[in-house]
């Protein structure tokens, strides 16, 4: 836009580059060819995931060796997840971006474990270090889910109904689950076995049942980012059905939970940074309703190994970072080091509508 010496508006340019690139649209057939190259498609789905997240905290002493302290399995059977995705691109190059959530709700069970002899005799010898001696479960809750994900992929041309396309994926996930009520069974303390040390959690002579009422007893809120490279496989079955096939490898992961254990009032930060930590594969459909329009179907197996990082604790509720103490200790001159532990697996099936815009 121009000023007149005598400060209006004027029009003239703008108007002249409109009427300029009005007549080389309609002039110009090369560009509507060119466009061509130029693709982009919407697609709403809604995927069914059946998963398990898994928090860990180990004692090391001396690097004598890993023990388990406590294990949290956290389910999600089934999640419900809607998402909504675009993708873009020119020939052979594609971008897309995808954006879901978790509807909120009961979603299986959340299990307990402690091996209270790690914790009172870390130097127990291994067979009792073993005996899990507190259970409890409780129902696990979705609070929230949000999960915000980016590919960039590249199809080359294998044979008229063949491509292969490699790709890279970066995802941000921001999740929050709590444990309703508990019920299970502990070891009685007071009284050891002629070992002198603790038994089993059902130990039919010496463990008390543990009842609690539906109130919330565990929050676990986790932030992880990860990175992938794959490659994904696509073939026309049929004039109207493709399938589609990929595999990818877990490049980086960053994740970072808290881990709030609401009755005792005691509070965990935990933080895990690992690279090449996991796989996922999946297999997709894609029937077509008209040249636009698509009806796909889903299958996807996600596994990531357990992945050791930093334990931290504070005494108080919305601790700020600099106020979480490390767990680990030195007791007579001997160090105890605890660290944390992460691991993941799911299955997904996914139903969604795809529209081709060009």
């Amino acid at each position: 836009m121009t000023r007149n010496k005598d400060g209006r508006t004027g029009h003239s340019k703008p108007l002249f580059l409109l009427v300029f690139a009005l007549f080389y649209l309609l002039t110009c057939p090369n560009l509507y060819a060119n466009a061509s190259d130029f693709h982009f498609s919407v697609e709403a789905d809604v995927t069914l995931r059946l998963a398990e997240q898994g928090e860990y905290v180990f004692l090391n002493v001396d690097s004598a060796g890993r023990r388990t302290l406590s294990y949290l399995e956290w389910e999600q059977k089934p999640l419900f997840m809607p998402r909504a995705k675009v993708s873009a691109g020119w020939k052979n190059l594609y971008i897309s971006a995808s954006a879901r959530t978790a509807i909120p709700a009961r979603c299986g069970s959340v299990f307990d474990s402690d091996w209270m002899n790690v914790s009172e005799f870390p130097n127990c010898p291994d067979e009792y270090a073993s005996i899990k001696t507190n259970f409890t479960e409780s129902d696990c809750k979705t609070n929230y889910y949000y999960e915000f994900s980016g590919e960039l992929s590249y199809m080359f041309k294998v044979a008229d109904s063949l491509s292969f396309s490699p790709f890279a994926e970066l995802s941000y996930v921001h999740s929050s689950f709590s444990a309703i009520g508990a019920d299970g069974s502990y070891y009685n303390k007071n009284q050891h076995e002629s070992n002198g040390y603790y038994g089993y959690y059902n130990d039919a002579d010496s463990s008390y049942d543990i009842e609690m009422s539906g109130d919330e007893v565990l929050s676990l809120e986790r932030i992880v980012i990860q990175a992938w490279l794959g490659g994904r496989f696509n073939m026309g079955i049929t004039t109207k059905l493709d399938m589609g096939f990929s595999l990818a490898m877990n490049l980086w992961t960053f994740a970072q939970s808290l881990d709030s254990h609401l009755v005792t009032g005691v509070y965990y930060l935990d933080e895990f940074e690992d690279n090449f930590g996991g796989i996922k594969a999946g297999v997709d459909f894609a029937y077509k309703l008209s040249k636009k329009d698509k009806l796909v179907f889903a299958a996807e197996c996600t596994a990531i190994q357990t992945l050791e990082g930093t334990s931290k604790s504070a005494n108080h509720e919305n601790a700020s970072y600099d106020e979480y103490f490390d767990c680990s200790y030195w007791y007579n001159g001997r160090y105890y080091k605890c660290t944390s532990g992460f691991d993941f697996s799911s299955i997904e099936f996914t139903l969604g509508y795809r529209h081709v815009f060009n």
